[in-house]
C-alpha cells in the first residue's frame, strides 16, 4: 500500500556557496555555518538533478550475455536558475574570479556617480570552483545536498528584456572532492531504512 506522506514536492529551496573545503552541517535541519553564503532567489523551476553513468561490459567466451558490467564514470549535475545579480553569480556565469573584479565606489558629486563593478572576460584556465549546498523543502521534510567541489559546466543564455528578469541559468557538475571524500552527500528527513520500517 502506498503512503502519500512519502511524496516529496519541492515547494521551496535555497542554494548556498562557500570556498572549496568548507564544512557542511551534520544534519539536514541544522543552520549553515560560517563561510556559507545564500545565493539568492531561484526561479520557480527549482532544482533539476541529473545522474549519468558511462558503463563498459566484459564478455566471456561461450556466454550469451556480458559477465561483468562496470561503471567507468559517474557524472552528477545540478541545474538552477538564479534571479538576482550578485558578484558571485557574475563570477560563476562569466568564469572570472571575484578577486579579478574591480568595484568603483559611489561618488556623492557633483556630479554624483553610482558604484559599479567591472571585469573582463574570464580565461578558460581561470576555473571558478565552489562548494555548493542545496536545500529542497516540502512542508516539514528536508532534502539537503552537499557538493564538496563543483564547477559550472553549462550556462543558459541571459535575456535582457522588459518581459523577464536577467536570470543566471547555471548547471553545476560535481567534481572529485578534496582529500578523496564524498563528492556528493544527501541527507533526507523522514525516510526510514527497511529494518526501521519493520521494527
Amino acid at each position: 500500500m502506498g503512503d502519500a506522506s512519502n511524496i516529496i514536492v519541492g515547494t521551496a529551496g535555497k542554494a548556498y556557496a562557500a570556498e572549496v573545503g568548507a564544512t557542511f552541517p551534520l544534519g539536514p535541519e541544522l543552520a549553515w555555518g560560517a563561510g556559507w553564503v545564500d545565493m539568492g532567489y531561484i526561479t520557480p523551476d527549482g532544482l533539476e538533478e541529473a545522474l549519468a553513468e558511462e558503463r563498459t561490459t566484459l564478455d566471456a567466451w561461450g556466454e550469451d550475455a556480458p559477465v561483468v558490467d562496470l561503471a567507468k564514470k559517474r557524472t552528477q549535475t545540478f541545474k538552477l536558475t538564479f534571479r538576482e545579480t550578485t558578484a558571485r553569480l557574475l563570477s560563476l556565469y562569466y568564469q572570472v574570479q571575484m578577486s579579478k573584479m574591480t568595484s568603483t565606489p559611489a561618488v556623492t558629486g557633483p556630479p554624483a556617480k553610482k558604484q559599479f563593478i567591472s571585469f573582463g572576460s574570464g580565461s578558460v584556465t581561470d576555473t571558478v570552483e565552489i562548494a555548493l549546498g542545496l536545500d529542497v523543502i516540502y512542508g516539514g521534510k528536508f532534502h539537503r545536498i552537499g557538493i564538496a567541489r563543483s564547477g559550472v559546466s553549462d550556462r543558459g543564455a541571459r535575456q535582457h528584456s522588459a518581459e523577464e528578469s536577467s536570470n543566471f541559468e547555471l548547471t553545476f557538475t560535481a567534481l572529485a572532492a578534496p582529500g578523496g571524500g564524498q563528492a556528493v552527500q544527501h541527507m533526507i528527513t523522514d525516510v526510514a531504512l527497511p529494518e526501521e520500517e519493520e521494527g
